[in-house]
């Protein structure tokens, strides 16, 4: 598994010692930034992402190698997020423009409003990813924590990543799209 596009191209990810990651593939992360190609242009300045359910940080690592400024990874594995530490510096990541925080991901997202969450990062992002375990059904508790919490900037983007058995009940941001990778669904949502 490898970056697919911009200045980090080619750049290997993993190999992820740790049989509950399930990474999204080169070929579905190619097929998902193509689909953002005309909602967000990550190259512009400041463009902020969070990657919820980080796993290898693929989809982080890759936004980031196309432009965006910064990217906070969400990894509740301490063991996964060290390997996502190190292909930061493999890659030359700043860690300090990309922390990585050991949470789950609705516990992440309703601590922003703590006294305890750090004041110089961000609360609202320009695109947030998430690919949780599918088993885990937690897509709609983190996309109503992400409602609740308003994480996503006017027009910001998020994509969910999910099984066919899932289906995310919202009624809030507006569906743009929806990929299908044989049993792999990615719905990309919108705020308004």
């Amino acid at each position: 598994m490898q970056i697919t596009s911009g200045r980090l191209r080619g750049t290997v990810i993993g190999p992820m010692p740790y049989d509950g990651v399930r990474p999204t593939t080169d070929r579905m992360r190619q097929a998902i930034f193509n689909a953002l190609s005309g909602l967000i242009d990550f190259s512009s300045s400041d463009v902020h992402v969070l990657d919820l359910c980080a796993g290898t940080g693929a989809l982080g690592l890759e936004a980031i190698s196309r432009g965006a400024s910064h990217c906070i990874f969400v990894e509740k594995n301490a063991l996964v997020a060290e390997m996502i530490r190190k292909t930061m510096d493999k890659c030359g990541v700043n860690s300090t423009d990309s922390p990585i925080a050991v949470s789950d991901a609705v516990s992440f997202l309703q601590g922003m409003s703590s006294e305890q969450y750090p004041k110089e990062m961000p609360k609202q992002w320009d695109c947030i990813f998430c690919d949780p375990p599918y088993a885990a059904r937690i897509l709609n508790p983190v996309t109503d924590a992400i409602i609740a919490q308003q994480a996503l900037k006017p027009g910001g983007i998020y994509v969910a990543e999910h099984d066919r058995i899932e289906t995310i009940s919202q009624q809030v941001l507006k569906h743009i799209t929806t990929l299908a990778f044989g049993v792999t669904l990615v719905d990309i949502f919108q705020s308004v």
